[in-house]
């Protein structure tokens, strides 16, 4: 009989909350130490979820918790020098809330470390784990191959700076820190761009609020992508297939349209209704991970965060 996999978590904020309600339900995982900067909310999480070892410091956390894995969940600021010293001292396989960087030469610095260390890693791209984008690319590929994939990710940014919740850094890189989760789907749906040719304007972000951007993608199909910051709009994600497209719009939700213009609705998973979506099935693929070697083929290890990385920069406005 296997022994259920021990967790450690490191940070106590909103992802946290996210996290352990799903960690909660799993079989095979115990979730044995916490440990924040802010020891209160740390103690507050320990008690809701029975976490019986909750402590200020990550080293006293993992000598008293002993687990066999990480959930990284601390700000973006603080996450690369938090993962350095994971990689180097400890050397546990780690899962890490996105973005593992706020530029590519922090993510590549990790990935680089891992490599060295042979650390298994994990990082949060959660959409990734969405089961009505599995769902949607098995209707594609029902009907034939994918001929065309297209995705806006346009931000709130005025609301963002309203909030006057995040440091400069993180503001001015939030193609980083926030929209790499739409630019990740380009690379989810398409695989890997051949060739990218993009237009940005800035009109009050450094790197850039208006983003048109159009790609081939290695096996043939086609891809663009939209974002304009400071208009109102949403996230979405366009399929086209053989005689069908797919269309999630907001991305929690899904419908393909046949030839004949009829709609089929894509139903979720319980988990991804019940839970934040996508994080049960990522946590079971971390789990698979840490309990066997073994990565989904669709994960995002630290080298993979990277290349997603990479693709954003190229979005960036560099005149």
């Amino acid at each position: 009989m296997k022994k259920d996999i021990r967790i450690g978590v490191i940070g106590a904020g909103w992802m946290a909350e996210q996290h352990l309600p799903v960690l909660s339900v799993m079989e095979g995982v115990k979730v044995v130490g916490i440990t924040s900067r802010t020891l209160a909310r740390a103690q507050t999480l320990a008690q809701k979820f029975n976490i019986s070892c909750c402590v200020s410091g990550i080293d006293q956390m993992i000598f008293e918790a002993k687990p066999d894995a990480l959930l990284v969940l601390v700000s973006e600021e603080s996450m690369p020098d938090v993962c350095v010293r994971l990689l180097k001292d400890y050397c546990l396989p780690l899962f890490i809330e996105k973005p593992a960087g706020l530029a590519q030469e922090e993510t590549k610095c990790l990935a680089d470390i891992a490599r060295e260390k042979r650390v298994p890693t994990m990082v949060g791209y959660n959409r990734r784990y969405y089961s009505i984008f599995h769902k949607g690319i098995e209707v594609i590929r029902q009907h034939g191959k994918l001929c065309g994939v297209s995705v806006e990710g346009h931000e709130r940014m005025w609301r963002v700076r309203e909030m006057n919740k995040f440091s400069d850094k993180i503001l001015q890189n939030w193609i980083y820190a926030n929209s790499t989760h739409t630019i990740d789907l380009l690379r989810f749906f398409g695989g890997e761009p051949s060739s990218v040719s993009a237009v940005t304007h800035s009109r009050f972000e450094k790197k850039g609020d208006q983003i048109a951007a159009i790609m081939e993608f290695d096996s043939g199909a086609i891809g663009n992508y939209s974002a304009h910051w400071y208009s109102p709009g949403g996230w979405r994600v366009v399929l086209y297939g053989d005689g069908v497209t797919v269309e999630f719009k907001p991305l929690e939700s899904g419908r393909w349209t046949d030839k004949d213009f009829k709609v089929t609705e894509i139903v979720p998973d319980e988990v991804d209704v019940k839970l934040k979506p996508g994080l049960y099935r990522q946590m079971e693929g971390f789990l698979r991970l840490v309990r066997d070697g073994v990565m989904d083929s669709f994960a995002l290890d630290l080298n993979g965060a990277h290349k997603t990385m990479l693709l954003a920069e190229k979005f960036c406005f560099s005149r």
